[in-house]
């Protein structure tokens, strides 16, 4: 999410739709050499934060580790991410002046989920979450830092502020060269020039060069350096956000011992007569060739959920998906192979967020590139959000879940961010990056339409064009006097703290539209991951029919069902019981729990 407010913490170290064809039963493959055998303790399928979190651990206590990637990158869905980890009573918390306590965390978790509480995996999410960050700041490359955000119910008794944490900048150049190469690029939009990266504090001084001379001085620097690494390294250093979380993991491991691979699908579990997970088989690149390993400890599933499997649409009421191509489901389709089960679906089973989709001729037929837009754009003054009908149908600066939710109740399967030339130039447009950053080739593509008045803007995306007349002259007005009588834009801290204070209105997330040319973008309901895994208990094992735990066999991160049900308490809501319950999982596996 945006937080171009925020001051910096200091610096430490420095898509196509759903069709793909893994579903939740037997996959096969054929081998064409005899498989060769190795042994490990512990094998992590996936490469997000969750399942480098259990390798980590699992290192760190003297196990020897395998992580298999199934694509050509580590990172996973993370990776996409802005890197914010949801943990309750950490120790940033008092640095912002903020007095926090799980008992007050317990409350105000227990009134979001309401009937889908879980008292014991609540309690394990809460006393490890916190001891997770002081474990991995003292025996890893990780480096949190406070974000001084509140909690996205800000309404509910025992909401709090600074819970979500960030993740210091990383210095890609310790990872070495090939591993660098390796990591996940960030989705488009979320750095410049190909693969340049910058910290949400550093975006006014990137698209204000020219404002000022430390301006100048700091986006010439970051611009020379960005130069060099991609002479010698092919892309950017400077990994943020998603992709520092990442980096910072993955040169824990290297430290470590843990052997990193990447296009190693592990494609099935071996298990004993005891019916105990003892192994694993991988599929050696597209050779068609398999490996057979022995695991001695655990097998732990953390590729990343079913988002673009084919099976998605049977869980969600939408069609797109911003996760990883690869992300089809593997770990749940291994784990109730080896007598795991799935719990009934949840209410909500992704993570949402209105989607922006860019199609690009390739050689290879049409690319669909998708932006997922959390706060960058979308609750931003001056940003008005409209159904086909040229109204307005949600508060445009609510939470990204909370959004889509709505858009999925009142059926509304396209919408349009409308925009003027003043908002365009100062906070951009979903992959359109402010002003001096070019966004032409985003116009002639038809990614962004552009108008030179309203009429025609309507005319061009098929709206009613008195509705969107209307709609932007009560908006306008709405800004003028700081109210939004419709749906309460910019009366509570969320909201406040995603706008801008500098256009000096009355309410910093009601802005002017009014100035020509006039922007359009189509948004749609979507997912950046999914959140319906398998059974497991509080330290991650995936359970049996009989709520028994599968011996050897561990599930993290989006292959494990949402301890929170798929429910959004706040930022980070997704990767923080990652990290924490793959903690947890590479405690229990070196038996330290």
């Amino acid at each position: 999410m945006s937080l171009t407010r925020l001051r910096p913490p200091q610096p430490s170290l420095l898509f196509t739709r759903v069709r793909a064809p893994v579903t939740f039963c037997k996959q096969t493959r054929s081998a064409s050499a005899q498989p060769h055998h190795r042994s490990y303790d512990v094998v992590v399928v996936g490469s997000g934060c969750a399942g480098l979190s259990a390798a980590i651990v699992a290192a760190k206590h003297g196990l020897k580790v395998l992580v298999a990637e199934k694509s050509n990158y580590f990172g996973g869905t993370t990776a996409f991410s802005f890197g914010g980890a949801w943990i309750p009573v950490n120790k940033y918390q008092k640095a912002l002046g903020i007095e926090d306590n799980a008992q007050k965390a317990d409350g105000y978790i227990r009134l979001v989920l309401g009937d889908l509480y879980n008292e014991k995996k609540i309690k394990a999410f809460l006393s490890s979450a916190p001891e997770m960050v002081e474990w991995m700041e003292a025996n890893s490359a990780m480096q949190f830092a406070p974000m001084p955000i509140p909690d996205y119910h800000v309404a509910k008794e025992g909401a709090s502020v600074g819970r979500t944490v960030s993740v210091e900048a990383f210095d890609g150049r310790l990872l070495g060269r090939q591993t660098l190469r390796d990591v996940r690029y960030t989705l488009q939009g979320f750095h410049a020039f190909g693969s340049m990266q910058a910290r949400p504090w550093d975006i006014p001084a990137l698209t204000h060069p020219f404002g000022s001379w430390n301006n100048f001085r700091f986006a010439t620097s970051k611009v020379v350096r960005y130069v060099f690494d991609v002479l010698r390294y092919g892309k950017g250093s400077e990994l943020c956000n998603g992709n520092a979380m990442v980096g910072r993991l993955l040169y824990a491991c290297k430290q470590e011992g843990v052997d990193l691979r990447t296009n190693s699908p592990v494609l099935k579990t071996v298990l004993d007569d005891k019916r105990r997970v003892s192994g694993v088989v991988i599929g050696l690149g597209d050779s068609g060739a398999t490996e057979q390993i022995n695991v001695k400890r655990g097998v732990v599933l953390a590729s990343g959920g079913f988002g673009r499997s084919k099976d998605a649409r049977k869980y969600l009421p939408h069609d797109w998906s911003a996760c990883p191509k690869h992300n089809v489901g593997d770990g749940n389709r291994i784990g109730v192979e080896s007598g795991a089960v799935m719990p009934p679906p949840n209410p909500d089973n992704g993570i949402y967020a209105p989607l922006s989709l860019m199609r690009k001729k390739t050689k290879n037929g049409i690319q669909i590139r998708r932006y997922p837009h959390f706060s960058q754009d979308r609750t931003k003054p001056g940003a008005i959000i409209v159904g086909q009908d040229g109204r307005r149908f949600a508060n445009e600066s609510g939470p990204y879940q909370e959004f889509v939710k709505e858009m999925h109740a009142k059926g509304i399967d396209k919408a349009y961010l409308i925009a003027d030339r003043t908002f365009l130039r100062k906070y951009g447009i979903g992959m359109g990056l402010p002003a001096p950053y070019p966004v032409r080739h985003l116009i002639r593509n038809d990614y962004i339409i552009e108008a030179p008045d309203l009429q025609t803007l309507a005319a061009k995306i098929g709206v009613p064009i008195d509705a969107l007349s209307q709609t932007v002259s009560n908006c306008n007005k709405y800004a003028t006097e700081g109210k939004d009588p419709e749906f309460h834009r910019g009366e509570n801290a969320y909201d406040l703290m995603l706008g801008d204070p500098s256009i000096g209105l009355p309410n910093p997330t009601l802005g002017f539209c009014k100035k020509a040319p006039f922007y359009a973008l189509a948004l749609y309901p979507g997912n950046v991951s999914t959140v319906y895994g398998l059974s497991t208990d509080e330290n991650a094992q995936c359970l049996d029919k009989e709520g028994k735990p599968v011996p050897g066999l561990y599930a993290v991160g989006l292959d494990q069902n949402s301890v929170m049900r798929g429910t959004y308490p706040g930022g980070g809501s997704s990767i923080g019981p990652a990290l924490t319950f793959g903690y947890r999982a590479g405690m229990h596996i070196a038996e330290k729990i």
